[in-house]
C-alpha cells in the first residue's frame, strides 16, 4: 500500500512537471510565431516609410523647403 502511494506521488510530480514543460513550450511557440511574422511587418513598414517620404517631397513642390537661419 505504501509503495503504491509512493508511486502515485512520483506520478503526480512527474505529471506536474510535464504540464509545466508543455506550458513553456506553448509560450515559446507563441513567441516564435510572432517572430516569424516580423520580417513581413518590417518590409511593409519600410515600404510605408518610402511612400511617406515621396509624399513629403511631392508636397514641397519644385522650390523645396525654406529654411530660416538663426541669428
Amino acid at each position: 500500500m505504501a509503495e503504491q502511494s509512493l508511486q502515485e506521488k512520483q506520478f503526480d510530480l512527474l505529471h506536474g512537471e510535464l504540464v509545466r514543460m508543455a506550458d513553456s513550450l506553448e509560450a515559446l511557440q507563441a513567441r516564435l510565431s510572432v517572430l516569424e511574422n516580423l520580417p513581413t511587418a518590417i518590409h511593409e513598414l519600410s515600404r510605408l516609410t518610402g511612400a511617406l517620404e515621396s509624399l513629403a517631397y511631392a508636397a514641397l513642390g519644385r522650390e523645396g523647403p525654406t529654411l530660416r537661419r538663426r541669428a
